[in-house]
């Protein structure tokens, strides 16, 4: 009898150690972006990325005066092949976490929490730079040039306008 006891404690506590990898909408970080099963791909597209390191000899310093929040769904293959670029050269740049803010939207570019209401998502992965809690600049779904390049322009306030801009 307690062989079974600790047999089946053992299976619930596997079962809800992996809850917090198994979520669809909301706010994640890095690591479920690694270790989740709902981003397999991640991990792969991270380290198959070479980075524009010729790009990234330029000053970056600007960077740690923003915010970046991104909106992503994980089976949009743009959010596959864009975030985990982003999320390496972030990481080559020392950028903090705490400045990151990761949003898993459904299909509907929505989550059960609102996170992207009054953000204007219209394509996953919109990468939002903020300055003071004020939006600056974002990247919509691709880059112009490259993700360095991009966020190179915007961090210096070059006149950057992502690829759906229309005035």
């Amino acid at each position: 009898m307690k062989k079974i006891v600790f047999l089946l404690s053992l299976f619930f506590l596997g079962c809800s150690s992996d809850d917090k990898y198994l979520i669809n909408e909301g706010i994640v970080n890095i690591d479920y972006l690694f270790n989740s099963p709902n981003t397999e791909w991640f991990k792969n597209n991270y380290d198959s990325y070479d980075l524009d390191t010729k790009t990234l000899d330029y000053d970056f310093s600007n960077l740690d005066k923003f915010q970046i929040e991104i909106y992503m769904n994980t089976k949009c293959h743009d959010s596959e092949r864009e975030v985990p670029r982003l999320i390496k050269i972030l990481n080559r740049l020392n950028f903090s976490e705490d400045n990151l803010k990761i949003v898993l939207l459904n299909s509907k570019k929505q989550s059960s929490q609102g996170y992207e209401n009054g953000k204007n998502i219209t394509n996953t992965p919109t990468i939002i730079f903020l300055s003071e809690s004020i939006e600056k600049n974002r990247i919509v779904e691709f880059p112009h040039e490259n993700l360095e390049k991009d966020i190179l322009n915007i961090i210096n306030n070059k006149n950057y306008k992502h690829v759906y801009y229309s005035e």
